[in-house]
């Protein structure tokens, strides 16, 4: 008899231990104090849940599961969740708005709060890092841009800048988006004042509903070509790419536009 009720004593605990430990844990995890713990934060619940050839930096969860690699923007994200699924194992949600659908990493309990605390602290850094970043290439383009306009004769496009060139022209063939927007932003950074690859961008960019960087970019466009035929074109795609990014923004919990 004692044997017995020990027994449902373990039992009882044991259930009680996995079920704070599972969807009833449902008190936050602190914020991390810096970037450096957010990213060993992300990078340990990643490994030890057997995650593979994980990289996390400021803008970019990368990992290896059973479908192969895989990526998070961190300043894409507009909605991160967590759920317990069952059988120990929690799953967190994150969402980008250049996704249809969400996407879930499997954790077990103990990690899976400060792996959502990280990715939220992450995510709004990588936000305001964004924007920043834009702010200082905006900058760089106008102080090209008044040099090229002085110009008596146009400077030619510099081969490094070519041959990114032939790289995103290619890669939009093959109908790799990501790769084709990745080798114009190489491009530009080399040769900012080639018209033909900041419209290219700035429309490949909201396809993909990037809208800052499509907004950016084709206004830069404008700079270099305000007289061109599809100048008009080009002013209305930013009216409709920052209503869009309005409800994007709206889409964000409060504090984190």
């Amino acid at each position: 008899m004692r044997s017995t009720n020990f027994l449902k004593v373990t039992w009882f605990l044991a259930f009680g231990f996995l079920t704070l430990a599972g969807p009833q844990a449902s008190a936050r995890e602190k914020a991390p104090r810096d970037e450096a713990e957010a990213i060993q934060w992300a990078q340990e619940a990643l490994t030890k849940n057997g995650y593979r050839n994980v990289e996390v930096n400021s803008q970019y969860i990368l990992f290896a599961d059973a479908k192969g690699n895989y990526g998070i923007a961190l300043a894409r994200i507009n909605n991160i969740s967590q759920e317990y699924s069952g059988g120990y194992v929690s799953r967190v949600f994150w969402q980008d708005y250049t996704r249809d659908q969400r996407d879930a990493l499997a954790l077990w309990p103990r990690h899976v709060l400060k792996f959502e605390a990280a990715l939220e602290y992450m995510a709004e850094n990588a936000r305001t890092e964004a924007k920043e970043n834009l702010a200082r290439e905006y900058a760089s383009f106008e102080a090209q841009l008044k040099i090229w306009r002085e110009a008596a004769v146009k400077p030619t496009m510099p081969e490094a800048a070519r041959e990114h060139q032939v790289l995103a022209e290619f890669a939009f063939k093959e109908k790799n988006v990501d790769k084709a927007i990745s080798e114009y932003l190489a491009a530009l950074s080399i040769f900012p004042t080639w018209p033909e690859g900041q419209y290219n961008l700035a429309t490949l960019a909201g396809e993909k509903k990037m809208y800052e960087l499509a907004i950016q970019h084709m206004k830069e466009y404008l700079e270099l070509a305000p007289d061109s035929s599809d100048a008009q074109a080009a002013k209305d795609s930013v009216i409709i790419w920052k209503d869009k990014l309005q409800g994007v923004n709206a889409a964000l919990p409060s504090g984190r536009h």
